[in-house]
């Protein structure tokens, strides 16, 4: 029996401007059954003192773990053999819940025994004002949408170990191989029609940033591919996940790479070299993975409605240049074009 409902975990690194707030959404929470592990990455910054400051007003509820500087990944994992409560959940220091976020993922959690639970996220500038709304769209209370980022989403933590469930160390994108394997390696899935994580957008944020085809973690993805679709679990929906890695690597290529999310667009973003070493690990994986994809059931233009219809033709377009190696002159085409 774990000793607490919930072990929130924020990793920090440099993070001063933004983590009293975020630091104070967990403690005002209406769900008060839960602890903060505040993980500093060794920030160089005053955001050290600042986690003092709030363990001694609040011994035994927040947690510090202190550890040299080794990216988000690493802070994240070094932070799950100290979690004791019977679910996880992660919040980036420069983000924020509202009141609501741990009562109505937990209850959730707890009333349909579900290991995973996904709820939507609002994009917000510095000064709150929303810029987008990431939903899930529900017919009939189901949905076949999976949206791969950490925002927004709680963990049975008996789930997480089982599967050995890790962030790829030293990498970006690191949600992704994370999350396709927790929405997949169980049935037991709960979407909420909620949005109560608050992703705040700035300079420095990684949506911001330029893609270094180097730093993403490509033999992760892979490996999930093999993990998953060789894993046996009774009632996995191995077809949703292909159509969801088919989707995020058409979306991550074609979208991602071309500007950045909700800030001023620069057209040399990322660099042609990066750009064809994510092109030519799309078209192997595809090839490896995905053959037949064409036939999957999620490509049906008059079910699962929740699902954009671009969204199907899209990974349908994508998947047949892959089989053709035609991917890389699809790319051209779409970046001078598009």
């Amino acid at each position: 029996m774990s000793e607490i409902k919930v072990s929130i975990v924020v990793a920090v690194y440099n993070m001063e401007k933004y983590l009293k707030k975020c630091i104070d959404s967990c403690l005002n929470q209406s769900f008060q059954d839960f602890e903060l592990i505040l993980v500093n990455d060794g920030s160089k910054d005053t955001s050290e003192s600042i986690i003092d400051e709030y363990c001694n007003l609040y011994p035994g509820k927040i947690i510090k773990i202190n550890k040299e500087n080794g990216g988000l990944s690493s802070a994240r994992n070094i932070a799950f053999p100290s979690v004791r409560g019977e679910y996880i959940t992660f919040l980036d220091a420069d983000d924020y819940y509202d009141k609501e976020y741990l009562a109505k993922l937990v209850n959730k959690a707890d009333s349909e025994n579900l290991d995973i639970v996904a709820s939507g996220q609002h994009k917000v500038t510095m000064e709150g004002k929303i810029l987008n709304t990431i939903h899930y769209t529900l017919i009939d209370g189901k949905t076949s949408q999976r949206r791969l980022n950490i925002s927004g989403k709680l963990y049975r933590m008996e789930y997480v170990r089982k599967w050995d469930l890790k962030f790829p160390v030293g990498k970006t994108y690191e949600d992704n191989s994370f999350n396709l394997q927790a929405f997949f390696l169980t049935d037991k899935v709960g979407i909420l029609d909620y949005e109560g994580y608050y992703q705040v957008v700035h300079e420095g944020s990684i949506t911001s940033k330029p893609i270094d085809a180097s730093r993403l973690p490509f033999e992760e993805w892979d490996m999930v591919c093999g993990k998953v679709k060789n894993s046996g679990v009774e009632g996995a929906d191995i077809e949703l996940f292909d159509f969801t890695f088919m989707s995020f690597i058409t979306y991550f290529l074609l979208v991602r790479n071309r500007k950045r999310e909700y800030l001023s667009n620069d057209s040399s973003l990322n660099s042609m070299d990066s750009i064809n070493k994510i092109t030519e690990f799309c078209e192997q994986v595809t090839n490896k993975y995905f053959v037949g994809y064409n036939k999957n059931k999620y490509l049906s233009l008059f079910k699962n409605k929740e699902l954009p219809l671009s969204q199907k033709l899209g990974t349908y377009v994508f998947y047949r240049a892959c089989r053709m190696h035609k991917l890389g002159l699809v790319v051209k085409i779409a970046f001078k074009v598009l």
